[in-house]
């Protein structure tokens, strides 16, 4: 057996999620432990509280779950999901079309809404689908749908449900400090985010935001169905949390050091509508910049397009391992290939938390045009750096 791990680790990493970290966050995770009933942990993890509030923008307390983001929104649907509720589930991507399958679990009715990968599910097929199943119980969307670097309407869907009654679960896991999301005013459920994306943290946590009629479904499915109360997928265990600031088991601790510095810097930034300021120059910058090269974007048009990451959709003579291996292996930046029906057709640079910055997507653009060059595809490299420079100018 091999004495030692000695990873091959990218200079840079701007791939779909996650991306190279804050320096500082990286730093903050080296922090010893302290014990998780200690007053000074419990200060912490109010502080990092009173954070992830005005992160989703909601008066609730935000359940710092130790998982990564997928146990969040499984747990949106083992709380909200009872067999034979009908739920819609809207279609717009990768991510999308497979979480049919988490409600389906929980003994779901699901009514698909699709559309093709590259747009957004508009508000009027969201009412029509309402329309048609005034029953449903749950609408479940990504709002960031990075393998196909697209963004649904959330603001516009949330409302719309809220006033017809009808539960919310939304996967926001690019979504959250990259876009606007503003929990409480918009009538959101169950909002789910990770710490590996535009957080500019590392994987292994699960951001889940709940309404106090998501609470409610919850204690009411569990009794109906008789789940286990004390699940790892439960939210019930989290009320000592909501209420007495005790979390209900052993926490990521090294992980919360990294988040508590994450979001220090959203602060220091000015707060998250900066934050998702500086998150929306970056994505103008990077799709500015691809145009110019001369090369096509895989969204069909700017206002469907997400904040945290760009697709570019891959001309007929450029292969994709080919061109990503040659990013990776002579420039030393990552970045990710399709997946699902979308793979080797384009390839995806994430620009998100840490890699949200002119110095990150100029660069990003400078490495994708001189592989192309190398690969016997001719771009405008200095039309697409000039670009993106214009945006951030």
């Amino acid at each position: 057996m091999p004495s030692s791990f000695h990873p091959r680790i990218p200079e840079l990493m701007m791939a779909s999620g996650p991306c190279s970290i804050y320096p500082r966050v990286l730093e903050a995770m080296g922090w010893q432990m302290v014990h998780h009933r200690t007053d000074e942990f419990v200060e912490l993890m109010l502080s990092v509280s009173d954070d992830l509030s005005k992160l989703f923008k909601t008066a609730n307390r935000v359940l710092p779950v130790e998982g990564e983001s997928i146990l969040g929104l499984e747990m949106a649907a083992a709380n909200l999901v009872e067999p034979g509720d009908v739920c819609i589930n809207l279609a717009s991507g990768y991510y999308g079309a497979g979480y049919a399958k988490v409600l389906r679990g929980y003994g779901g009715d699901v009514v698909d809404v699709t559309v093709p990968y590259d747009t957004s599910v508009s508000i009027s097929s969201v009412r029509q689908a309402l329309d048609r199943h005034p029953e449903a119980k749950v609408l479940a969307f990504v709002h960031s749908e990075t393998p196909s670097a697209s963004e649904n309407p959330m603001e516009e869907i949330c409302r719309e449900c809220r006033r017809r009654g009808v539960l919310t679960i939304v996967d926001s896991v690019s979504g959250v400090g990259g876009s606007t999301v503003r929990f409480d005013d918009w009538g959101c459920d169950v909002v789910v985010t990770g710490t590996q994306k535009c957080l500019g943290s590392t994987p292994g946590m699960s951001l889940v935001a709940v309404s106090d009629r998501a609470w409610e479904r919850a204690e009411r499915v569990t009794h109906d169905t008789g789940r286990y109360e004390r699940s790892y997928l439960s939210f019930l265990p989290w009320r000592q949390w909501v209420d007495h600031d005790y979390v209900p088991y052993t926490p990521p601790i090294s992980a919360i050091y990294g988040i508590k510095a994450a979001l220090d810097i959203i602060d220091d930034e000015g707060g998250v509508d900066e934050t998702v300021r500086r998150h929306e120059r970056a994505a103008r910058a990077m799709r500015a910049g691809v145009r110019a090269m001369g090369l096509d974007l895989w969204v069909d048009a700017d206002e469907h397009m997400a904040n945290s990451v760009t697709a570019i959709r891959l001309p007929d003579d450029v292969e994709d391992g080919r061109l990503r291996g040659l990013m990776d292996e002579r420039y030393g930046l990552h970045v990710s290939g399709g997946l699902g029906e979308e793979a080797g057709r384009l390839i995806r640079i994430g620009h998100m938390g840490y890699t949200a910055s002119a110095q990150k997507v100029v660069a990003a653009l400078g490495v994708l045009g001189s592989a192309m060059i190398d690969l016997g595809h001719p771009v405008d490299v200095t039309e697409g750096l000039a670009a993106a420079n214009a945006v951030f100018a």
